[in-house]
């Protein structure tokens, strides 16, 4: 008895990833019959930004029974719905179900998270300039900006290094003073150039890798925060597309 309940408290732990704790809700559901198709609408309201969750569609017949179409397109599955009105097609030429009597169609949301980007990408920056941020950020012309103006620089300073090799060559062979004055004036701008630029675009650089790991972390908050009102240890009964689901929850 004691390892039955706790392999049961195991695969609660566990598993709390597939227990649909969503705000978001799914009303307004009905359908119709167009041609070959069964088409489903619902209404989806509350969702958050970039949450991603499992949408699955089942028909309840008079004798209770359950049919789960096969054959669907369109705002079903597992991906990015957001808000607003939703459609399903279900294919019944293909799927050739057995329909009769009165029909309940019962969408429901099996499963979500909200998606983010962490601190982890704080390594893309590290390889690319700005490459992180294009991940975490909204702003993308921010991320392309730092790529252009962190390399760009470097790239600027490395062919300023260059010029200055060379004036300092042709400074060493120069024999007349007038020329070498030039020569190494030249050497010694080009040399400034360099640490200049290169030390602003490694700055850059070394910025937005710093920024990458905080607008992670935040991120990473935010998603957190988006759950925090189901974090209350222990059994709870949960409202689930009109019906009540028991569930346990431990917070670490």
């Amino acid at each position: 008895m004691r390892s039955s309940i706790i392999l049961i408290l195991a695969l609660v732990l566990f598993n709390q990833h597939s227990i649909c704790q969503t705000k978001a809700k799914i009303t307004d559901v009905d359908f119709q019959l167009e041609d070959r198709y069964i088409v489903i609408n619902y209404n989806l309201t509350g969702s958050a930004p970039k949450e991603e969750m499992t949408i699955e569609l089942k028909f309840i017949t008079e004798n209770n029974e359950s049919i789960i179409p096969k054959t669907v397109t369109g705002d079903i599955g597992t991906k990015i719905f957001g808000d607003g009105k939703k459609a399903i097609l279900w294919d019944i030429v293909t799927d050739s179900p057995v329909l009769s009597g009165n029909l309940k169609a019962i969408v429901t949301i099996t499963s979500s998270s909200v998606l983010f980007r962490g601190p982890s990408n704080a390594f893309a920056s590290v390889l690319i300039p700005g490459l992180g941020g294009y991940f975490v950020d909204k702003n993308k012309a921010r991320s392309v900006l730092t790529t252009i103006s962190s390399i760009g620089l470097i790239a600027y300073g490395v062919t300023q290094k260059i010029q200055a090799d060379k004036y300092y060559a042709d400074y060493n062979a120069s024999t007349t003073p007038s020329e070498m004055d030039d020569l190494y004036a030249k050497a010694n701008g080009a040399q400034h150039s360099y640490y200049m630029t290169t030390r602003i675009g490694a700055g850059i650089w070394a910025l937005d890798i710093i920024w990458v790991t905080f607008k992670g972390f935040h991120n990473k908050k935010v998603a957190k925060s988006y759950y925090s009102s189901f974090n209350t240890d222990g059994l709870r009964l949960n409202y689930v597309n009109n019906g009540v689901q028991l569930g346990y929850s431990v917070t670490f």
